[in-house]
């Protein structure tokens, strides 16, 4: 984000905070509570997940060819490298034998062997090595397929291909094949405005800018998907997936919940507000902003006056501050009462210097354990309330724009024809 686009948000927050206001929607909106409840409603959000572009990472956790991480989105376990050409490629991380998970965590390889019977492969997704190779006596290995052939599908009962491709890897075959695969099941895959990204079918068409539309060029400026990864922590949480997303979508209850934690530095109930089709962005101001009536605006920095909150459509919440850049990945889990939150870290600071680096591991922990302990632990009573069915509705503030935003867009996807 420019300066001069910096600047004017920040006129509009200091405006906010000097008024005691907020950015307001038209009208009070109803939600039902059943949205939350309901196991249809839980199908059709997961359908909804997995037929949208799934931002998983930042790229800067793929930084040099040879480079791999694993993740898990909605139970799947996925296995994303970047190869000798320096592309980003996405498979299942489920071996072609057994289905064990091929890899776990993340490193550096050239190979990868699954861990129960040595089926190995290289980090293009190809099967390059098979111990009792006599156990399968037709499978194409790819370090044996002659120049020209990768990509190729191979013929007979049991034909594993020497290269994968696009789209083809893993398919089902029909008929008696005990095992007829092209490698690792490809998902389509991209680096995009600094984050990694796969759709969840391997034929699905991946077009991440037409996704992101006009934030995309705004996202990428940041380059917080460049910046140092801190890692990953995951809740697994008796509350349903929007429910989650919901906490991060307005600062109202900032004097209550996080009177002790993010409300000694951050302003409640005062959110500039912006809508970018089906995203938004969020401006949480600093209590520190009412200071700059007295400093003129070219000596302004206005990350140390503001918090930057993107929701990305359907279920990702970014957060950007001059020294951090959140990432929260947000799922159902197997019932419409559960949900799995992936939370990571990124930050500008040089991590070599072991000081800086466990102060920006302390600022991830405190963020971490604000969101697990206060937000999440709250929201697990309401959970409870919805599930009693003592309300039919929620109602969601004029002063909440983001949160009516989400379930708006929500809704609209759910309807809009396939």
């Amino acid at each position: 984000m420019d300066r001069d686009q910096l600047i004017d948000l920040t006129r509009r927050a200091l405006k906010l905070a000097r008024d005691k206001t907020t950015d307001l929607a038209p009208g009070v909106h109803v939600v039902d509570a059943a949205d939350y409840t309901s196991i249809e409603r839980h199908n059709r959000d997961r359908a909804l997940l997995m037929a949208s572009p799934q931002l998983v990472g930042y790229v800067s956790e793929l930084p040099n060819p040879g480079a791999y991480c694993t993740k898990t989105v909605m139970g799947r376990s996925i296995l994303l490298t970047r190869t000798s050409a320096g592309s980003v490629k996405a498979f299942e991380n489920v071996c072609l034998h057994r289905q064990s998970q091929v890899v776990t965590g993340c490193g550096s390889a050239k190979r990868f062997v699954c861990p129960y019977h040595a089926w190995t492969y290289d980090n293009a997704g190809r099967l390059v090595a098979l111990p009792g190779h006599e156990g399968f006596p037709e499978a194409a290995i790819a370090s044996a397929a002659k120049p020209g052939a990768a990509g190729r599908r191979q013929t007979g009962e049991a034909a594993i291909a020497s290269a994968a491709k696009p789209g083809a890897a893993g398919r089902r075959q029909t008929g008696e094949a005990a095992v007829k695969s092209d490698g690792l099941t490809e998902l389509p895959a991209a680096e995009y405005a600094g984050f990694l990204w796969v759709a969840l079918d391997p034929g699905a068409h991946l077009d991440v800018a037409a996704h992101l539309g006009p934030l995309a060029d705004e996202l990428d400026a940041w380059g917080i998907g460049r910046w140092s990864p801190l890692g990953e922590k995951v809740l697994d949480c008796p509350i349903n997936w929007k429910l989650a997303v919901d906490t991060f979508s307005e600062n109202y209850h900032f004097a209550t919940v996080h009177r002790q934690t993010f409300a000694t530095i951050a302003r409640s109930n005062c959110t500039v507000f912006d809508s970018y089709g089906p995203h938004h962005r969020l401006i949480f101001p600093l209590n520190t902003i009412l200071e700059l009536d007295t400093v003129p605006e070219e000596r302004w920095d206005p990350l140390h006056n503001m918090v930057v909150i993107y929701a990305l459509f359907p279920n990702i919440v970014l957060s950007v501050t001059i020294a951090n850049g959140e990432l929260f990945r947000i799922y159902p889990g197997d019932r419409p009462g559960r949900s799995v939150t992936v939370h990571q870290n990124s930050t500008p600071l040089d991590l070599s210097d072991e000081s800086v680096a466990a102060g920006a591991q302390a600022v991830f922990d405190y963020a971490h354990a604000t969101v697990r302990d206060e937000d999440y632990r709250l929201v697990e009573g309401l959970q409870a309330n919805l599930e009693s069915r003592a309300r039919g509705h929620l109602l969601f503030g004029r002063n909440e724009p983001g949160l009516q935003h989400r379930h708006l867009s929500w809704a609209q996807a759910l309807t809009a024809p396939r």
